[in-house]
């Protein structure tokens, strides 16, 4: 009798264990429960929410175990994270929407502002600022996933992690290394502007002055 329920108790047990493991990976896969993933606003779509869990799935493999929180709130300003200065090794993108309204922000914890500075943030927002305006959701979702691998990326550089599939590539970096380039062709039409305005007032102004003279 003894034996038997020794015999039972393994079978429920290994039971219950297969249970909980299969509890789990359908979470994981489905993104049901994530603890990175809070879509008040259900702007994410499948493949976003996919990457996120891929790329924090791997970082708990880590030594480090760094983090990116997405978060969609249903209000466009007072984005701060109210855990923000209780985290370590984590970064939060926060999707404020409003209407047709958006609003993108990244906060990092205090350990990693030296890779996530004011200028870093500000470049990885405005090189997808066309998408991230989009009212089409697979746009904006495109332009969150470049604003994710982006931060993902960084986090990468700064534990020096081996780059992997959801990391951006050489081009794709280059597009935030060089935020400013898109401004040049103003710069020039500028010069040319005033350099014709100079010449216009230069040439037409003299033989006034001369004639009163």
């Amino acid at each position: 009798m003894w034996n038997n329920w020794r015999t039972n108790w393994k079978t429920l047990k290994t039971k219950l264990t297969l249970i909980t493991v299969l509890i789990g990976l359908f979470c994981t896969l489905t993104g049901f429960s994530n603890a990175n993933i809070q879509d008040t606003s259900h702007v994410l779509n499948h493949a976003t929410k996919a990457l996120i869990t891929a790329k924090n799935n791997r970082y708990w493999q880590t030594g480090e175990q760094p983090q990116i929180v997405v978060r969609t709130l249903n209000r466009i300003d007072s984005l701060t994270p109210k855990n923000l200065a209780k985290s370590k090794r984590t970064v939060f993108i926060i999707v404020g929407t409003k209407g047709k309204k958006r609003n993108v922000q990244i906060f990092s914890s205090k350990d990693l502002h030296a890779a996530f500075t004011a200028d870093t943030r500000g470049n990885i927002i405005r090189s997808q600022s066309d998408q991230l305006r989009s009212n089409s959701k697979t746009e904006f979702n495109k332009g969150l996933r470049f604003v994710f691998r982006a931060c993902a990326t960084t986090i990468d550089q700064q534990y020096q992690y081996s780059f992997d599939k959801y990391d951006l590539t050489n081009d794709e970096r280059s597009q935030i290394a060089h935020p400013h380039r898109l401004a040049l062709p103003i710069a020039l039409a500028l010069v040319i502007v005033v350099a014709g305005l100079y010449y216009f007032f230069r040439h037409n102004l003299q033989p006034k002055n001369r004639i009163q003279k």
